[in-house]
């Protein structure tokens, strides 16, 4: 379970880090936009935790995509 874990957190990192970036935007407004601190961005993008499922949810209608896709899956 603990490497099924690590390979999701990369995925959703990886995702988050790409979508961010694509839009323009920093940490901080990306923060803004779901009400969670720039450092908690910071730490999804570094792998060290990921957003809860109601977060994931609204970057995922932010950026137009679906959870499917937020999780890496076509």
């Amino acid at each position: 379970m603990e490497n099924t874990d690590y390979i999701i957190k990369g995925k959703v990192r990886d995702i988050l880090i790409e979508c961010r970036k694509e839009k323009g935007l920093t940490q901080e407004q990306v923060g803004k936009i779901v009400d969670k601190k720039k450092t908690t961005v910071a730490s999804w993008e570094q792998g060290l935790s990921s957003p809860d499922i109601e977060t994931l949810y609204r970057l995922s209608k932010y950026y137009g995509k679906t959870i499917a896709q937020m999780y890496g899956e076509e």
